[in-house]
């Protein structure tokens, strides 16, 4: 399942060649090829000042994506109801907090989400939208970045999670 996103002559790497179309997307890898687009909405007036962004973006998608899928494979909720962590919420919203709920442990299933809109929210934030390719679903993950490099934030309602996730 990794590396979906690897081919990174499919991107758009090069920030004179991004354009916001009509609806406020920028693509960043034609229809016919990924079909990733981000989602300029709320950001139209800083786009030209975060372009060099979106080009970095692209370039780790591929990276982003597999850290996903890794943490989807890796980390489960812990079985027993009393390690659970809510965390403080927006009505409507349910966090839990990584260190207190989560186990390793893989499962057999299949990854059937497929990456469509990203969202840049923050200078250092970027969220990925999965949309799932077999049931009427979907979930976010948040990456920060920091130091040259994307780290996994939230992934759907599991929030807080550390730099060192994925060291035994």
């Amino acid at each position: 399942m990794y590396d979906r996103y690897g081919d990174i002559s499919k991107f758009i790497t090069d920030p004179d060649r991004l354009v916001m179309e009509h609806d406020k997307s920028v693509y960043i890898s034609r229809e016919e090829d990924y079909d990733i687009w981000v989602d300029m909405e709320d950001c139209c007036e800083y786009f030209e000042k975060i372009k060099p962004f979106i080009v970095t973006v692209a370039k780790h998608i591929c990276e982003m994506d597999n850290t996903v899928q890794r943490f989807h494979y890796t980390m489960r909720f812990n079985d027993k109801p009393l390690g659970l962590a809510k965390l403080p919420s927006p009505r409507g919203i349910l966090r839990y907090d990584f260190n207190r709920c989560m186990v390793r442990g893989a499962k057999d299933e299949a990854f059937s989400f497929i990456l469509a809109p990203v969202y840049i929210e923050k200078p250092d934030r970027v969220t990925l939208v999965y949309w799932a390719t077999n049931e009427n679903n979907q979930f976010d993950a948040e990456f920060e970045y920091k130091d040259g490099k994307f780290f996994l934030r939230r992934y759907g309602m599991i929030d807080l999670i550390p730099d060192d996730w994925d060291k035994p």
